[in-house]
């Protein structure tokens, strides 16, 4: 990590203190779209860009997105904006032959300052400009972008890409995001062709940190940026995000003072360099192709995508022509392979199963884990579970050392790594080098031990290097970035690697000592103990969320809970009240939540009327809604079950047809910056009946149970919309 560097930085240079005066400045308070804090923090956008002479202008537009994943029910839901502003500057190019754009959101969630998430990457925005200015011309158009309602539907990006005049559909992206609060910024994901883009990046930009492993295992989760929208759109680029101290994220405790500076020197240096060598560069041809890409002793190694299956069923066949040739000479047996392998994969059940029950076990005195999966403090706990893989996995190959002997123990765990190369070079393309290459040094060196080279006098030791140098290169560094990325609730996977290398030592320690697994699992006892023992953290508060639900059809009221009761929440909810659906209140809710009778209060429900448009009784039906808070709520939310709906509008916004679900699975748009006189919508549905049901939202409990003692809540993950959230409903038949 970087030394920040100051405010007396020379004016051309990236200085971490002059990027945090701006997250000062933005990050007192939560400043989620459409607020007035959000409001003030544009306002200090266009007024900072300004001053810089970087000539902004605000992109003041609506736009749809249907993003289920990022859904606070877990239903399939759709997201409008009605009133969205995005903040854009353009720095001229010279002679312009493509344009770059930075782009990162400035709104945060509703309960967080998002000092981290995401006020750090909007001030190394802001001096990324300031000291590309400073500097000559750049020779493309450099664009710094700040978008809007990035964390209710990906809002702003979505306008941004169905605005062609704004971002042209040619633009390289370079989006900016955090995850914590700490950490180097990584590159974690590319867009189409990536290869140009990744040779510059790891070319000439120092401080890179990346690795197409992070691309291929990111496509595969459930997590969304802004990148997102740009990729799918079809632009290049790259996403970087820092990811240590997790714990702060989407929380009241990620204010400015848990901002790393090294973090934030890290990523602006990324952002500067990126900005001044995607802008004197000729964009105007860039070739196709997808690369493989890694880090091996402080270089990076590049090749084509297209290279990785061949390298896989290459080393594959080396591996089978040396298990051949030890079986021909009665080396090696196929039936001892067979059963060295089964005993590789009974050490990998046994260790990552020990580490997911273990785990909850470890953090059980820390309440961050129950919405982060992970303690603030996760070092120590981390340490203890890879020691415990260790021992378990020794432990176990000295048990069955008699059914499966040492070197058929090393013979399948080098089957096992040679078929992982080949299964992740076709579900992991980008990701299958970490087992390709490191099969291939254990191939070799097993091929070496085993020939007449390795019978001579100090061949072994050298031998026995070259297998593991792969995996020092390649595997050991995953460890600490795995941990770091996943947190405590997920160290099964860095002991899973762990483990597939503790699974070579009965070839390399002969004879493995029958103390060492004890050994290794009393330091596993005492260093987890240590972990579990530690305090809770008294800057990472317990995260809780309180809902209050009026249906005004039926005047019944509930409590809905989504995190562990606390002494605020529990005084809301029954004792002892488990998790349920709630489906019969919020079609299509699938998240399980707490919940519990509360008193009906006079709460105006939202006016809803509907007219059928156009009927046909083999094609459907068109209907036109209109909703309207009474209470002046700046959120609404429309569910139709019963018939599907084939295309829809929201005051005059388009959305997708294509995106509705098939069946009867209930479909709900959540509409954001609603104005006074409501919102219209358009669908057209297929034959049947069908019902409405209109929901609208404000922030904050009812007076009556607001609590100022209590201090800003987070909510749970999972959802988050509902954090201390007023709703009143309302349903509505459509035959």
């Amino acid at each position: 990590m970087p030394t920040a560097s100051g405010p007396d930085a020379p004016a051309t240079a990236f200085s971490a203190t002059r990027a945090i005066e701006h997250v000062h400045e933005i990050a007192r308070e939560p400043r989620p779209s459409g607020s007035r804090a959000h409001t003030r923090t544009r306002e200090y956008l266009v007024r900072t860009l300004t001053d810089l002479g970087a000539s902004p202008r605000v992109h003041t537009t609506a736009a749809v997105t249907h993003m289920p994943e990022l859904s606070p029910t877990g239903a399939d839901s759709r997201f409008a904006g009605l009133e969205l502003h995005n903040v854009v500057a353009r720095i001229p190019g010279t002679s312009s032959t493509r344009p770059v754009a930075l782009v990162t959101h400035y709104d945060s969630v509703e309960s967080s300052p998002g000092a981290n998430d995401a006020g750090v990457p909007v001030g190394v925005l802001l001096e990324t400009a300031r000291a590309l200015l400073s500097g000559p011309p750049p020779r493309n158009d450099v664009l710094f972008i700040f978008t809007d309602a990035e964390e209710i539907g990906l809002l702003g990006a979505q306008a941004l890409v169905n605005s062609p005049s704004i971002l042209s559909p040619d633009t390289v992206v370079l989006n900016f995001e955090a995850r914590g609060s700490r950490g180097p910024s990584v590159m974690f994901e590319t867009g189409p062709d990536n290869a140009w883009l990744v040779e510059l990046l790891t070319g000439q930009i120092p401080e890179a940190r990346t690795g197409s492993l992070l691309n291929a295992a990111y496509a595969h989760l459930p997590n969304l940026t802004d990148f997102t929208v740009f990729r799918r759109a079809g632009h290049q680029g790259l996403n970087l995000a820092y990811l240590g101290g997790y714990t702060h994220y989407h929380g009241a405790n990620d204010t400015p003072e848990n901002v790393d500076p090294a973090t934030v020197q890290h990523q602006g240096v990324q952002a500067l360099g990126l900005a001044r060598s995607l802008g004197t560069a000729d964009l105007s041809l860039t070739p196709p192709g997808n690369s493989v890409y890694f880090e091996v002793a402080g270089w990076y190694a590049r090749y084509p995508t297209a290279v990785e299956p061949a390298a896989a069923l290459a080393v594959a066949g080396l591996g089978l022509v040396l298990l051949l040739r030890l079986r021909a000479r009665e080396v090696l047996s196929l039936t001892g392979t067979v059963r060295g392998l089964a005993v590789c994969i009974g050490q990998l059940l046994i260790t990552t199963g020990a580490a997911f029950v273990l785990a909850p076990l470890v953090a059980s005195r820390h309440p961050e884990f129950a919405h982060y999966h992970d303690i603030a403090d996760h070092g120590t706990a981390a340490a203890g579970f890879l020691l415990l893989a260790v021992a378990l996995g020794t432990g176990f190959a000295l048990l069955t050392h008699r059914w499966a002997g040492g070197r058929d123990q090393v013979a399948g765990a080098i089957a096992l790594w040679t078929l992982l190369a080949c299964a992740s070079a076709v579900v992991l393309p980008g990701g299958s080098h970490i087992f390709t290459w490191s099969a291939l040094g254990l191939i070799a060196a097993a091929a070496i031990m085993t020939s007449a080279v390795g019978r001579r006098p100090g061949a072994r030791l050298p031998a026995a290097a070259l297998g593991v140098l792969p995996l020092g290169l390649l595997v050991f560094p995953l460890i600490p970035l795995l941990t770091s990325a996943l947190g405590l609730g997920l160290v099964a996977v860095p002991v899973a690697f762990v483990t597939l290398m503790t699974a070579l030592l009965p070839g390399v320690v002969t004879p493995l000592p029958r103390l060492f697994p004890v050994v290794a699992g009393v330091l596993a006892a005492v260093v987890l103990t240590a972990g579990a023992l530690l305090p809770p953290h008294t800057a990472h508060p317990s995260r809780a969320d309180v809902m209050y639900l009026l249906d005004a059809d039926q005047r019944t009221a509930h409590w809905l809970s989504g995190s562990p009761p606390d002494a605020w929440s529990g005084t809301f909810l029954p004792d002892g009240t488990e998790a349920a659906g709630v489906t019969d209140l919020w079609p299509g809710w699938r998240t399980p939540v707490q919940r519990g009778p509360a008193t009906a209060l006079p709460l105006a429900a939202p006016e809803v009327t509907t007219t059928v448009v156009r009927e046909d009784s083999e094609e459907g039906r068109t209907v036109r809604v209109t909703a309207t808070s009474r209470r002046g709520a700046g959120e609404l939310v429309l569910i139709v079950t019963g018939a599907s709906v084939r295309g829809y509008a929201i005051t005059g916004v388009q959305g997708w047809h294509e995106d509705t679900p098939p069946g009867e699975a209930p479909w709900e748009l959540w509409v954001r910056q609603v104005p006074e006189e409501g919102v219209e919508l358009v669908m057209d549905l297929e034959p049947g009946p069908a019902t409405l049901r209109v929901i609208d939202r404000t922030a904050g409990l009812p007076e009556r149970w607001e609590s100022p003692a209590a201090g800003p809540r987070a909510p749970a993950l999972g959802i988050s919309a509902f954090s201390d959230a007023t709703l009143v409903a309302t349903s509505r038949s459509l035959d």
